[in-house]
């Protein structure tokens, strides 16, 4: 054997000198003996005993974190699951999957509401679909009931028909459209708008409609109304409000529409007789397929889509929209932020979201 005398002395002395005297109550002299005649070796024996345990310790810790690693990654398809606990050492790791995890759950969020609002567009188109589709029919069954019209009457609603057959196919063209790819707003198409031009022509549409419940619909405009907005969205908005008007109305009775400006807004009242609506039901009349009276449904075909369009597209211009009900009348008002808009100097018009 090797000598050092001052490392062996140190080795006998720290290292084994406490563990031979307790070895001592267990074993003889001569193993005593043979333990510090060799207590370099096995001192070198212990360190790489104690340096594989380590070893052996740390690489099982890492294998146990590696099945954390893969068993929480159920837990991004899985909104239940959550994300195993690491040990310290590798708490780094349970805060990246942390991290991904929210992410995968962001970008889910964010795919389910493009897709939400798609799905709202289509289902909104599809009931617009039948307000040109009803004056289609109105007109064609006056025409096909009314041989002896005037040829003035007859060209008139022909036209009239017509228009809202074209009408038809531009909204089946947009249908087509919305499904074949992810929308994710609508746009405003503003331009020069006479207010009252736009809700006479509503009222000439709808004619076969409110005539049929000998209804009387009166536009009372105090002024020339000019502003910046999209025609179409706002026809929308005003045709849904008629029908829902014409639908609950009593017969031979009045519908008057109003419109004003002030304050800064253009104010356009929808009133008509009818069923008062209860005060708890005014305030989830423009939720989507909520119907006050449920009851007739099916005698008016809606689908409670009509009010929430409606709302929507207000809502889009910036404004409002609001119902009251009392014994004597229901009304729906929308207000709109006027923007001046002269007959001379008014531009070609623009567009925003």
């Amino acid at each position: 054997m090797l000598r050092f005398p001052a490392v062996n002395l140190f080795v006998r002395r720290v290292y084994f000198g406490v563990i031979a005297d307790f070895l001592g109550i267990f074993m003889n002299d001569t193993a005593i003996e043979f333990i510090y005649e060799h207590s370099l070796c096995l001192y070198f024996i212990c360190l790489f005993i104690g340096f594989t345990a380590i070893c052996i310790i740390q690489s099982v810790s890492t294998l146990r974190s590696f099945d954390k690693t893969y068993r929480s990654l159920d837990a991004f398809t899985d909104t239940e699951e959550s994300i195993e606990t690491f040990p310290r050492s590798h708490s780094s790791i349970e805060i990246r999957l942390k991290d991904i995890k929210f992410e995968v759950a962001e970008s889910r969020s964010r795919a389910a509401e493009a897709e939400s609002k798609k799905d709202d567009l289509v289902m909104y188109l599809a009931h617009d679909l039948k307000t040109p589709l009803t004056s289609v029919i109105g007109y064609l069954t006056l025409l096909d009931e009314s041989p002896d019209l005037p040829m003035e009457q007859k060209a008139k609603f022909t036209g009239i028909a017509l228009d809202k057959a074209y009408r038809l196919e531009q909204l089946i063209n947009e249908f087509f459209e919305i499904t074949r790819f992810n929308i994710h707003s609508v746009t405003l198409e503003r331009n020069r708008i006479d207010i009252g031009i736009l809700l006479n022509q509503l009222a000439e549409e709808f004619y076969p409609m409110y005539s049929e419940k000998n209804l009387r619909l009166n536009i009372d405009l105090k002024e020339k109304i000019l502003t910046f907005a999209d025609a179409d969205k706002l026809a929308r908005i005003f045709g849904n409000l008629i029908k829902n008007a014409i639908a609950y109305s009593y017969s031979d009775s009045d519908i008057l529409i109003g419109a004003r400006v002030t304050e800064g807004n253009i104010v356009i009242s929808f009133r008509n007789h009818c069923d008062p609506i209860p005060a708890d039901r005014l305030g989830r009349l423009f939720e989507k397929f909520y119907r006050a009276d449920s009851a007739r449904m099916s005698a008016s075909g809606g689908s409670g889509l009509g009010l929430a369009i409606a709302k929507q597209l207000t809502e889009l211009h910036k404004g409002t929209i609001k119902a009251e009900s009392n014994d004597a009348y229901t009304e729906f008002t929308v207000t709109l932020p006027y923007i001046p808009c002269p007959e001379i100097t008014c531009a070609e018009g623009h567009s925003d979201t």
